[in-house]
């Protein structure tokens, strides 16, 4: 058995820094992470409304395929890789990150998982956040 004063010499010998274990519970992070998104999606469209001649013409740089602009008009609504593969008749996923690729990095395009862990694409709050007549007057041009 320790005596007293081995056990104070233990306690003192512990760094004062020294970590201390948190739990925390998945719903408290998810809470935390719909609130940054809301607050960065407020930013974005802030950016959007502010320089949208700017964001328009980054857009139209990005956006100068048939086949991208057809794939921006489907991911209007959330679309799954194979749903993309399917309604474009592509041959493999590698065909389709081909034209998803420069959307993607461009930030037009916005990938996620969804509720069941499923890839899913939909348009970026960059993107969406332009008027719909701009929006319009780019895809179908």
């Amino acid at each position: 058995m320790k005596s007293k004063t081995a056990n104070t010499k233990e306690m003192k010998s512990k760094p004062a820094n020294a970590t201390v274990q948190l739990e925390v519970s998945s719903d408290q992070i998810k809470a935390e992470l719909i609130e940054i998104k809301e607050r960065l999606g407020a930013l974005e469209t802030i950016a959007s409304i502010s320089n949208k001649t700017v964001v328009e013409a980054f857009v139209k740089e990005y956006l100068t395929t048939a086949k991208g602009k057809q794939i921006m008009k489907e991911c209007e609504a959330p679309q799954t890789r194979e749903k993309l593969i399917a309604k474009f008749h592509f041959a493999s996923a590698q065909a389709l990150d081909y034209h998803l690729t420069p959307l993607r990095e461009a930030d037009l395009i916005r990938q996620y998982l969804d509720d069941a862990g499923t890839q899913t694409f939909v348009w970026s709050n960059l993107f969406k956040r332009l008027p719909k007549k701009t929006i319009r007057e780019i895809l179908d041009s």
